[in-house]
């Protein structure tokens, strides 16, 4: 049997009240859920090349917003038995708005390439790329909050970006 008494205490880190902010948001199972879904829809919808860069945002943001409602449904279903309907609704909506955070910043990176002049898979690739930049970022502060060196961090971060791209690669592949 293993000895608790030994082990070395969980050490937080001092982090900024952004920070804070953020991992409250985009650091949560829905958002990264909806990361991922919102990225292999992008990928999807410019798929065959011709699609300009706002109709891919049209027709990915619509099929988000679906998935989205499919999964404050889920939540609020979840949720009834335990709760009134409104108290499980309000906070399926809560639970679920991760999944709305999360598709901000892919978003206005396929709106600056489109503004700039990109096509729609150039465009959906700066919003894939934006979206893997997320999740390294939450790799490396979830390794910086545990109190890890920085190459442990940059590992975390590494790790992160990678496990999330394979998750969209098979997912792309499965639709």
């Amino acid at each position: 049997m293993h000895d608790y008494s030994t082990r070395v205490p969980y050490r937080r880190r001092v982090v900024s009240s952004a920070t804070v902010w953020v991992r409250a948001r985009i650091a949560t199972a829905p958002a990264i859920y909806g990361l991922i879904v919102y990225e292999v829809l992008l990928t999807a919808e410019s798929d065959d090349g011709h699609e300009p860069p706002y109709g891919v945002l049209l027709w990915s943001l619509v099929a988000f917003v679906v998935f989205y409602f499919a999964h404050v449904f889920a939540e609020v279903l979840a949720r009834h038995g335990a709760d009134s309907l409104g108290l499980a609704a309000r906070r399926g909506f809560a639970h679920s708005a991760g999944m709305l955070y999360a598709a901000i910043l892919p978003t206005l990176a396929l709106v600056i390439a489109a503004l700039a002049g990109a096509d729609g898979p150039e465009a959906t690739g700066w919003a894939l790329i934006v979206g893997l930049a997320v999740l390294a970022y939450i790799g490396y502060q979830a390794t910086a909050m545990r109190g890890r060196t920085f190459w442990w961090r940059i590992l975390g971060a590494v790790l992160a970006a990678f496990v999330g791209f394979v998750v969209m690669f098979l997912e792309y592949l499965v639709h």
